[in-house]
């Protein structure tokens, strides 16, 4: 049996009776016989041999026992994980079925789909799909003050970011993608009765995030509420996965048609976030019929026959590559006797069950099926006929470079190309993974205790683009609530709105994801940086023969430097800004003379000496309203 820990302790029954009789004198100096008969050494033996046997149990832990410590960490057993990508349609091939297909397919979820001129492993929908040819007429974001934004021509030619739901995403802006069917059948193919249960997908390209890890997984829920609105009837789309979290990673959105009643062939898809976003979303592209596709094949009834009425009778599946979540069954076992079949149930050890329960015990590590021996569980008939369902995936072997076109089942040669590489495989998650991963839980995931711990977890929060944090010092002149205030800091991108980087809406979304991880009784409090605008009025003089346009070019880069609130020289929040600092920066530039003149000022307000800041304040500097002039010696005169 492999150890669940290292070997730590080297200490033996002797060794801890030895320890605790040298305590003796110091501890309990009227206590003066020793002897073994003394019912106090006999207590102290009884103790030592209890502590030998936890530290032995502590090193030889059952499989069984293994895995229950593992559920109170939430570490599940599972299968091999699959490779997971997206398909998208090759607007550039002008074979492809995009561009030559007119009526609308139904891809079923056993299709099969591989590289082109590929024998490696296969891959099927994750859904099955309703495959739409046609085109986004208009991609439009419809804000809540009326203005009216037009992101199709950008998003036809993917490589620069657009804002779906403008600088702000909030709960009334509204993304409106027109569609218009190639075929006059409409949405549905002329049989409507083979779209049942068919979804239609989005497929969205997200810009990269400016800081936090991405996340492996999606959210249980969608953020979005989505209706197609035709000329006369307006039907809400049931989503029945969102990979996006709300078009902030790239991904798919699955919709169910199934509220549709008519097969309309022009129509729009109206986006909206009821309680707005955390984050306005940064997209390149978005674009129908992409396919999400999954590695791996069912097996379906496998069939093994029971020749004897052997007790403790198992088998080997016979294909490797068990596939299975967490919070799925691995395989379904149906066992036919006489003419009757009956499925039968999985346990997790034979030894607790009775004689006529009709069970099973499946090794994971082995893949491997025993039955009982009629004692405990009960023992196939002779000649029954086991027949077991079950789904394998080839894991980290299934994974697919980026830019490989794809054939699916039914549409010729290429289909699409995968922009994104095809990964997410690995191989079943033993004893010695879990034991890594619950090292990891305990390292990283523990309580947030230190402001170190809370900044850190702040920073790595996924998708919320967390530039900077840090806590504000307790104030010893008030009395300790148990509050920890948290100043966090938004990164930006071009587009984002730079006066109100930290909204209501994204300072709560912070809060949210690390209140769990808060001990008892202390309150967070998060909050954004109180910004105070510097605006800088200077003339100088260059040096002779010096370019004036790149000393002023120099002169900006320089302020903003030093006035910048993220990144390796960040600011530290509360120091002020006063005019001799940015004379000081302003003569270290690189070919400036002299100054001429310089004014500072707080945003549009009077000239002041010194622009001081809160404790948790930090200057913004105002490009636009600063003028750095610079003229050659012998120019002009000061003002």
């Amino acid at each position: 049996m492999s150890r669940l820990v290292k070997v730590r302790f080297d200490r033996r029954f002797q060794d801890l009776l030895a320890i605790g009789r040298a305590q003796l004198p110091a501890l309990a100096p009227q206590w003066t016989d020793h002897n073994a008969h003394d019912p106090g050494i006999t207590l102290m033996e009884l103790l030592a041999w209890v502590a030998e046997a936890q530290l032995y149990a502590a090193g030889h832990t059952r499989r069984d026992e293994r895995a229950a410590y593992a559920a109170l960490l939430a570490l599940l057993p599972s299968g091999t994980q699959p490779a997971r990508g997206l398909i998208w349609p090759d607007l550039q091939d002008p074979r492809a079925p995009v561009v030559t297909f007119a009526q609308s397919v139904v891809i079923p979820v056993d299709a099969v789909i591989r590289p082109v001129k590929s024998d490696g492993p296969m891959f099927h929908p994750e859904h099955r799909l309703l495959w739409v040819p046609g085109e986004i007429r208009a991609l439009t974001t419809r804000l809540a003050n009326g203005r009216a934004l037009d992101h199709t021509a950008v998003n036809r030619r993917p490589g620069h970011a657009f804002q779906p739901f403008g600088a702000h995403a909030r709960s009334r802006d509204v993304l409106a993608i027109d569609f218009e069917c190639r075929s006059d059948d409409g949405l549905f193919p002329p049989e409507r009765a083979q779209a049942d249960g068919a979804c239609w997908t989005l497929g969205v390209r997200a810009a990269s995030p400016v800081a936090g890890m991405q996340p492996d997984v999606a959210a249980s829920s969608s953020p979005l509420r989505v209706e197609l609105v035709t000329d006369t009837e307006r039907y809400p789309l049931a989503i029945v996965s969102d990979t996006t979290q709300g078009l902030l990673r790239s991904g798919a959105l699955v919709l169910d048609l199934s509220a549709v009643r008519s097969s309309p062939r022009r129509f729009t898809l109206e986006l909206r976030a009821p309680d707005g976003l955390a984050r306005p979303p940064r997209v390149l592209q978005i674009a129908p019929n992409v396919v999400p596709i999954v590695q791996g094949r069912a097996v379906e009834g496998e069939v093994h026959i029971a020749n004897g009425a052997l007790p403790d009778w198992s088998f080997q599946l016979d294909v490797p590559g068990l596939r299975f979540a967490a919070s799925e069954a691995p395989v379904r076992v149906e066992v036919v006797e006489a003419a009757v079949g009956s499925t039968w149930r999985r346990c997790d050890r034979l030894a607790a069950q009775g004689p006529d329960d009709a069970v099973y015990e499946l090794d994971i590590a082995s893949d491997r099926i025993t039955f009982g021996n009629g004692i405990n569980g009960r023992v196939p008939r002779d000649g029954a006929q086991v027949r077991v369902s079950y789904a394998v995936s080839d894991g980290a072997q299934g994974s697919v470079a980026r830019n490989r076109r794809w054939h699916v089942q039914g549409f010729g040669e290429a289909f699409g190309v995968n922009p994104d590489a095809v990964a997410g495989g690995a191989g079943p998650q033993d004893w010695r993974a879990q034991r890594r991963e619950a090292r990891r839980r305990v390292r990283e995931d523990h309580a947030l205790v230190s402001a170190d711990d809370i900044v850190r977890a702040a920073l790595a929060l996924p998708l919320l683009e967390v530039a900077r944090a840090w806590i504000v010092p307790a104030n010893e002149a008030r009395p300790n609530t148990g509050a920890v205030t948290l100043v966090a800091m938004r990164g930006l991108q071009a587009g984002d709105d730079p006066r109100t980087p930290e909204t209501r809406r994204w300072r709560r979304a912070v809060q949210r994801r690390l209140e769990p991880r808060m001990p008892l009784g202390t309150r967070l409090a998060v909050i954004g940086p109180r910004y105070s605008a510097v605006v800088v009025e200077a003339t100088l003089e260059a040096s002779p023969g010096r370019d004036v346009d790149r000393v002023q070019r120099n002169a900006l880069d320089a302020v903003r430097a030093r006035l910048a609130t993220t990144g390796p020289s960040a600011r530290r929040p509360g120091v002020p800004v006063s005019h001799g600092d940015v004379a000081g920066w302003l003569r270290a530039v690189d070919g400036v003379a002299r100054i001429v003149s310089l004014r500072l000022r707080r945003g549009s307000g009077d000239e002041v000496h010194i622009i001081t800041m809160p404790r948790e304040g930090l200057p913004r500097f105002d490009a636009v309203h600063s003028t750095v002039d610079v003229r050659r010696a012998g120019q002009g005169s000061a003002p």
